[in-house]
């Protein structure tokens, strides 16, 4: 009982002694971290993050309608020029014929083009339902809708489709005399794609200028309030008050921002208008994700280091004086006790020291005499003893079981040389550099196709550490065999290969580069998305389908075209580094966008040094100079 008095009253007075400090600093600092919150929550100097990244995915989606928008227009002024017929449209080498391919060829998302003139003749290319595509006589081409819209309005008009078509039509004259009406039919499958990349911390959505919903990528079942906005279609015709707030914002038809309170959760809500269709794409936030300038966070930690820095220099010394009076008082009531008690033990101690000897000598086999004079000490040196040599038996065992999981090891390490490549070609006009930190199921290659092209290659196995380290290697070495130009190829024959010796999934991200044109062509086989970091800070994701390898025998995967301009800065990546905690794909394009300006191997050095687990480290960086 005075042993358990000398050393609790002590604790307890040196604890309470703590815990007046600690609430004296915490309240400090509670302080300055909530002027910091407000100030943080009331921030509108300037643009954020998520302002910028909304306003370049406007401006992206303007520079496909007006690409479209041209394409069209020339190919009502060629018809109307006088220089094609078109009831040629048919005559696959017609001049009209080859313009019409050359239009579609530039603009991918172009499914089929309309052709009405003045005089009723129709016609559309290429041919539908296996009929030869001929020019027909129709006297009703007034019920055309895009005809009708395109006459009235005197220029291009948009007119939406179904859900994923809208219809580019645009006027042509001879003289001031309307001569035809030229209409693409466009699909709008590359915009849902990439809308559906931002579809992570927050949740994107077009409207058009009525509030009508035009495009929102798929959300959870319960996933309030976006769930509700989805079924009502407009944010007038919602019961929820702040959307037709939003609404009325948004009908301005400028870039802004606002902060909802939605059933009490707030929202940081970024909207950007796409004019030439009178959209506006939105994405909206949790408030508590909301992104400020590094520089108002950092001078913010800075006057909260100095301030607790100060704090804890003073506390210190007030808490080592008052600490040293409480060892002084401490040390005397125990030394006192020391000395009542030590005549007790005396006796006792020449038998502990005995058994403690046998047992430090390793002597774990005899049994500990039972007369020591304080009771219930032998018996619990005598089921230490026990206890001791049930842990020596299994260590034993466990050293087996730890020499086969070293042998695992090594075999993966040497795997490293089947799943990466040796070394990298040059590639003239352009930065690289790779970085790989990585054991198991990721896997890369950079490989020269021929003088002038070269092939990017990524992707991961599933399994298990030892299954998918085999059928990654496996992998890797299937693809380099069918190296070619043309992606969509490459992923067909591999799967082809590798869907009959196994069913686990394998992602792969196939890329080929041509030095001269800068243009990259590439397939996604359900990998994560790399994308590219523009010269002016643009974000560009190359999705693709979201199907793997090996899942089934036939995947036909389509391609797309990317051109890779100076200053661009093209980042592939494992799928492991962005399931580390606390970093997704928001903060890896954060990490670059804030590099861009950087080499390519100091950009990597920085993605490296925000990655918090670094053993899952795959990153392709390439930088066009």
């Amino acid at each position: 009982m005075l042993m358990v008095i000398a050393a609790v009253v002590p604790a307890a007075l040196m604890g309470l002694l703590f815990h007046t400090e600690v609430s004296r600093i915490s309240g400090s600092i509670q302080a300055q971290l909530g002027d910091i919150n407000s100030t943080v929550i009331n921030y509108s100097t300037s643009a954020t993050d998520q302002e910028l990244l909304v306003s370049s995915k406007a401006l992206q989606y303007e520079e496909f309608f007006r690409r479209i928008a041209e394409s069209n227009q020339f190919v009502a002024d060629y018809v109307a020029s006088g220089f094609s017929d078109i009831d040629r449209v048919a005559d696959p080498n017609s001049s009209l014929s080859l313009t019409l391919r050359r239009a579609m060829k530039r603009n991918s998302a172009i499914e089929r083009v309309y052709l009405a003139t003045a005089d009723g003749r129709l016609a559309s290319w290429p041919e539908m339902d296996g009929t030869r595509n001929t020019a027909r006589s129709s006297s009703d081409i007034h019920s055309l809708r895009w005809y009708t819209a395109a006459q009235a309005a005197g220029g291009t008009v948009w007119i939406p489709g179904d859900e994923m078509h809208m219809i580019c039509a645009a006027p042509s004259y001879r003289n001031i005399t309307l001569y035809c009406v030229a209409a693409s039919e466009v699909s709008l499958s590359n915009i849902y794609s990439d809308l559906s990349g931002l579809r992570g911390s927050g949740y994107p959505f077009i409207v058009n200028r009525t509030g009508d919903l035009v495009m929102m990528p798929k959300v959870r079942r319960g996933d309030a309030p976006w769930d509700g906005l989805l079924i009502s279609g407009n944010l007038y015709r919602s019961n929820i008050s702040a959307f037709a707030e939003l609404g009325d914002h948004i009908s301005k038809g400028k870039s802004g921002s606002d902060f909802l309170t939605i059933d009490g959760r707030g929202w940081f809500v970024v909207y950007s208008p796409v004019k030439s269709v009178g959209w506006t794409v939105v994405v909206a936030y949790p408030s508590e994700q909301m992104m400020v300038p590094l520089s108002l966070m950092e001078s913010s930690v800075n006057s909260i280091s100095q301030r607790s820095a100060e704090l804890m220099r003073s506390s210190s010394t007030a808490i080592f004086a008052k600490g040293l009076i409480l060892i002084v008082i401490s040390g005397a009531v125990f030394g006192f006790i020391g000395i009542t008690v030590r005549r007790r033990f005396r006796r006792s101690a020449e038998c502990i020291s005995e058994a403690l000897r046998r047992i430090g000598e390793g002597d774990l086999d005899k049994r500990l005499p039972a007369d020591c004079d304080i009771a219930g000490i032998a018996e619990s040196m005598e089921s230490m003893r026990q206890s001791l040599r049930m842990l020596i038996d299994r260590a034993r065992a466990d050293g087996y079981e730890r020499g086969a999981q070293d042998r695992e090891r090594s075999v993966l390490k040497a795997f490293d040389r089947f799943l990466f490549a040796d070394s990298m070609p040059p590639i003239e006009g352009y930065d690289l550099c790779v970085r790989q930190i990585s054991r198991g199921g990721a896997f890369y290659d950079i490989q020269e196709i021929r003088p002038g092209r070269v092939a990017l290659c990524m992707g991961r196995a599933g399994g298990d550490f030892m299954d998918s380290a085999v059928l990654a290697a496996t992998a890797r070495m299937v693809i380099r065999a069918l190296l070619s130009s043309q992606p969509h190829d490459v992923i067909k024959r591999a799967n082809g290969i590798l869907a009959r010796s196994s069913s686990l999934p394998i992602s792969c991200f196939y890329a080929v580069l041509d030095y001269s044109s800068r243009e990259m062509m590439y397939s996604n086989a359900g990998h994560a998305p790399p994308f590219v970091v523009g010269q002016d800070g643009s974000v560009d994701t190359l999705c693709g389908d979201g199907i793997p390898m090996a899942i089934r025998d036939g995947l036909d995967l389509g391609y797309e075209r990317r051109s890779i301009s100076e200053g661009d800065v093209l980042v592939i990546y494992s799928e492991s580094m962005i399931e580390a905690q606390g970093f997704d794909l928001e903060h890896l394009i954060g990490v670059v966008r804030g590099s861009r300006a950087k080499s390519a191997s100091e950009i990597a050095d920085d993605i490296e040094s925000a990655v918090p687990r670094r053993d899952g480290l795959a990153v392709i960086v390439m930088k066009a100079i």
